[in-house]
């Protein structure tokens, strides 16, 4: 009988998760807490565990745009605050 019981928990968690990413990260995320392991990692693979093939694809797209543009939001950025304070300086000196 206790033999049976992590194979009835593991269809629980199966039929509770299947289809929804989240409700599987906060499963996993529990059984990690109760382990002693690390809980965010373990819900961030509970979560990519539930998604869609879809979902995952369009996942790793996002984070590689994200990689290939960072660069270059953080020059516009740069250039946006030098813009800033040059026009603070020419304002403070006419004043």
């Amino acid at each position: 009988m206790m033999r049976k019981i992590p194979g009835w928990t593991d269809q629980l968690t199966d039929s509770v998760t299947e289809g929804h990413p989240i409700k599987s990260a906060v499963l996993e995320g529990i059984r990690a807490f109760l382990t002693g392991k690390n809980v965010v990692w373990a819900a961030f693979k509970g979560l990519l565990s539930g998604l869609s093939i879809k979902a995952k694809i369009l996942l790793a797209l996002a984070v590689v745009l994200v990689a290939l543009l960072a660069p270059v939001l953080l020059v516009v950025a740069l250039l946006a605050l030098l813009v800033a304070g040059v026009i603070a300086a020419v304002r403070a000196a006419t004043q």
